[in-house]
């Protein structure tokens, strides 16, 4: 798309800092001079229009931690991280694989910057992932998964899978459920989840063999022990919701050499309890690698980075991970949206429409 204007005017949501609420402001995005006297991205950069953004917890955690004093830096930071939308303008000297109308999903990573609720949307390939859309989903399911998939991906990094037995604490979760599944794919041979009896069916459906409902069992260390009995310790355990029940006996649960991978930590939440567990999650990790205990313990965060993208979307393509989303609000209704999100009733992502694709 050529623009003949050097400026695009556009709507997006965006803060001071936390003290100050998330609203929708006016944006402008610069343009350079192509070679034909038209104006394109500038170089290194991808033009985006954007559809659907969704959102995810981390976002709104954000916008509660970060400092009064970044209103000085930045007094418009954006909102938002994953986008789907289409590619409207590609900078010249720029290392990528989409072209100019393709419709395409990513995550947005600067976190100083802007945001992916807004209608335009100006990255940097070389620091924010991006790729083409799957034929086989519209572009609300491709906004809802970048980030979890990515970090469902960053938990199984390296881990042997095959013929494996692999517990999943907080199986129910957007994250948790793509691990489920992949784990099945990877052929793990007994997937042993924690999730409450109201998803007891979908849980099973993407591949756990057993279920533990947390409801049931808040402190689910009994049932594990039990597991070890009837089937052996556990090649891996991969925590998307965060707790500390199994560390009284983790040499009795965890084979050794086995992996612990939590992308949470010992607390969730927020407060005193959730400060200490992070300080005993830290200090477990830091024994871990300089191989004071007898298995592998790491806090994952996502490899924004890490060349995992273009191949979740290739899963997706083959219609090997099902696809989860709750609600899809309008542009305007932001705060509703978030408070659907933070009432922990979601059954999958929350989506900003943007703007409606057209058919």
């Amino acid at each position: 798309m050529a623009f003949t204007s050097p400026t695009i005017s556009y709507k997006a949501y965006a803060y001071k800092n936390g003290n100050y609420p998330i609203e929708i402001i006016d944006e402008t995005i610069h343009l350079v001079k192509g070679p034909n006297g038209e104006f394109i991205a500038p170089k290194g950069k991808i033009l985006l229009k954007i559809n659907y953004a969704s959102l995810n917890p981390v976002d709104y955690k954000l916008y509660h931690i970060k400092p009064s004093f970044l209103k000085f830096i930045n007094d418009k930071q954006g909102f938002g991280r994953d986008f789907s939308g289409q590619v409207i303008s590609i900078g010249s000297n720029t290392n990528t694989e989409v072209k100019v109308g393709d419709f395409v999903q990513g995550i947005y990573t600067p976190m100083l910057d802007k945001g992916s609720c807004a209608q335009y949307l100006l990255l940097d390939p070389k620091n924010s992932p991006i790729t083409t859309k799957p034929t086989n989903i519209d572009l609300a399911k491709a906004a809802s998964w970048p980030l979890v998939l990515g970090t469902a991906i960053g938990l199984l990094k390296n881990l042997p899978l095959k013929n494996s037995k692999i517990a999943v604490l907080g199986a129910s979760t957007s994250v948790g459920r793509y691990v489920v599944q992949l784990a099945r794919i990877g052929g793990a041979k007994e997937i042993i989840t924690t999730n409450s009896s109201k998803n007891e069916q979908l849980i099973s459906e993407l591949g756990a063999t057993s279920q533990i409902d947390y409801r049931k069992h808040p402190n689910f260390l009994p049932q594990f022990l039990e597991s070890v009995k009837e089937s052996g310790e556990f090649d891996f355990i991969i925590d998307t919701f965060g707790g500390a029940q199994l560390f009284p006996e983790i040499n009795h649960i965890l084979k050794k050499g086995g992996a612990y991978h939590s992308i949470v930590g010992d607390a969730p939440g927020h407060g005193f309890a959730a400060l200490i567990g992070s300080i005993k999650s830290i200090t477990r990790q830091l024994r871990s690698k300089l191989g004071l205990i007898d298995y592998n313990y790491q806090i994952s965060l996502l490899d924004n980075m890490g060349g995992w993208i273009n191949g979740a979307r290739d899963l997706i393509q083959q219609d090997k991970l099902r696809i989860f989303i709750d609600s899809v609000y309008p542009f305007e209704e932001l705060k509703q949206a978030i408070e659907k999100l933070e009432s922990g009733k979601a059954d999958g992502k929350i989506l900003i429409e943007v703007e409606k694709p057209l058919a």
